[in-house]
C-alpha cells in the first residue's frame, strides 16, 4: 500500500475525527484541520499529526490556512472537506452572509481551489447531506431569513453542485471530485444537537470515507453524489443536475469570497 497524504477538515470530532483515527491506522499521513485551537492541540498529539487551525466562517482565516499548506506541502492526495454546521446562535456571518453557506459551501470551495497546485490528480471528497434544497441566490447572499434546516439543506445541495461543476470542468486533467451523503442521522455532534438524537452508527460514514478516499473504483466517478443511504451513486435533488445554473453558482460563490 502506498502512503497518502490527507486533509480532514473538521477533524477535532464526529465523522472527521474518526475517519482521521482509521486513515492513520491504515498507514496513511494525516493532515487535520479544526476551529476550536484547543481541541485541535488535543487530536493532534493524539494522532501525531500535523494541524491547521482556522474558522471557516471567517473566509481570510481559511485564506490563510490554505496558504500555510501551500508553503508546507508540494502535494496532498487527498482532501476531505467534512466541516460543516446546522444550528449555531449567530446564523449570520460579520458581513452578513449565513453562516451555514459560509462554512458548509463557501469555505470549502476556496480551500479546494487555493489547493489545486497541489492536490494535483488526487481525490477532493465534499461531504453533501440527504437533505438537500434548491438554491436560492438571494439566500447565498444573505438576503433572505433561513430557518437551520433550510439553510443547512440549501448548503449542502450547493457543495453537491459545485463538486460537479468542478468535475465537469476538469475532467481528466485535475482531481477527482465526489460528494456524499455520509449517512443520515449518523452519531455526531451535529445530529445530537440538532435533532435530539443518539444518532446512528458513526463507523457507517468513516467507512464509506475511507473508501472514497482510498479506492480505485471510485476514480471514474468524478462530479457525481455518492448516496450511502443506498450504497450507491445517485441523483441528488433535481437543481444538482442543472450544470447552467451550477455554472452562475460558481460564479456567485467567487464574486462573494473573491477569488
Amino acid at each position: 500500500m502506498i502512503s497518502k497524504k490527507v486533509l480532514i477538515t473538521g477533524a477535532t470530532d464526529g465523522i472527521g475525527l474518526e475517519t482521521a483515527r482509521r486513515l492513520k491506522s491504515l498507514g496513511h499521513e494525516i493532515i487535520v484541520h479544526g476551529r476550536n485551537l484547543e481541541k485541535l492541540k488535543k487530536v493532534a498529539e493524539e494522532l501525531k499529526v500535523k494541524s491547521f487551525q482556522a474558522d471557516f466562517s471567517k473566509i481570510d482565516e481559511v485564506r490563510m490556512m490554505a496558504d500555510s499548506i501551500l508553503k508546507e506541502y508540494e502535494e496532498i492526495d487527498v482532501l476531505i472537506n467534512n466541516a460543516g454546521v446546522l444550528k449555531t446562535p449567530s446564523p449570520k456571518t460579520h458581513d452578513g452572509y449565513d453562516i451555514r453557506y459560509m462554512v458548509n459551501t463557501f469555505a470549502p470551495y476556496l480551500l479546494t481551489k487555493k489547493l489545486l497546485p497541489v492536490l494535483k490528480k488526487g481525490r477532493v471528497v465534499n461531504l453533501s447531506s440527504a437533505a438537500q434544497s434548491s438554491v436560492d441566490f438571494d439566500a447565498m447572499l444573505g438576503k433572505v431569513e433561513m430557518s437551520d434546516f433550510e439553510a443547512y439543506a440549501q448548503s449542502k445541495l450547493a457543495i453537491t453542485m459545485w463538486t460537479r461543476h468542478m468535475g465537469n470542468s476538469f475532467s481528466d486533467n485535475g482531481p477527482v471530485f465526489i460528494a456524499v451523503n455520509p449517512g443520515s442521522f449518523l452519531g455526531t455532534k451535529m445530529v445530537k444537537e440538532g435533532f435530539n438524537t443518539s444518532g446512528n452508527d458513526i463507523n457507517i460514514g468513516v467507512d464509506i470515507l475511507t473508501s472514497l478516499a482510498l479506492d480505485s473504483e471510485h476514480q471514474v466517478n468524478s462530479g457525481k453524489y455518492y448516496d450511502n443511504d443506498n450504497g450507491k451513486y445517485s441523483a441528488p435533488q433535481t437543481d444538482g443536475l442543472d450544470d447552467a445554473k451550477a455554472s452562475e453558482m460558481v460564479g456567485l460563490i467567487e464574486s462573494i469570497i473573491n477569488v
